[in-house]
């Protein structure tokens, strides 16, 4: 029961966050720490962290965190949301720069910080993290998309 509880606590933060990611990421510090905490502590449960792992993985994310948020995913995802057909050569040719600019921006984060993380954590619980992450992430969507067909 516990478990259930904080991890309806944990969408709930994560979608009253959704549209604070959307907007100037300065507005809200207070809700993104709150965010950032609950994807903290589902990554610990995930990853099965101990006291002093977790205290030396937690900066090394948060640092991470903080220079993936920094990354315009609606960029990555708009190129496979537009009609081709009604943009013009050089729209669509700034679309795709856009779109790979982001790509390898991830890209490299993910290299650095795997570097860092390795130090810290085995490369299994760096395949849970990223996992983690995307559950979170599918979570969220899904919770989100449920909420706009209630409305």
């Amino acid at each position: 029961m516990k478990n259930i509880y904080l991890f309806l606590l944990l969408i709930s933060a994560l979608l009253s966050g959704y549209n604070a990611n959307s907007q100037n990421r300065q507005r809200f510090p207070i809700l993104r720490e709150r965010i950032l905490k609950a994807k903290l502590y589902e990554i610990r449960l995930n990853l099965k962290l101990d006291q002093a792992t977790f205290d030396r993985f937690r900066p090394v994310y948060i640092k991470y965190e903080s220079e993936i948020s920094e990354i315009d995913f609606r960029k990555m995802t708009k190129l496979m949301r537009v009609e081709a057909d009604s943009l013009s050569v050089d729209e669509a040719n700034q679309l795709i720069v856009n779109q790979l600019g982001s790509a390898r921006r991830l890209i490299d984060l993910r290299e650095k910080y795997y570097k860092e993380f390795r130090t810290i954590i085995t490369p299994q619980q760096i395949i849970k993290l990223y996992q983690t992450e995307a559950e979170m992430r599918k979570k969220v969507t899904q919770e989100l998309k449920r909420r706009l067909m209630d409305r």
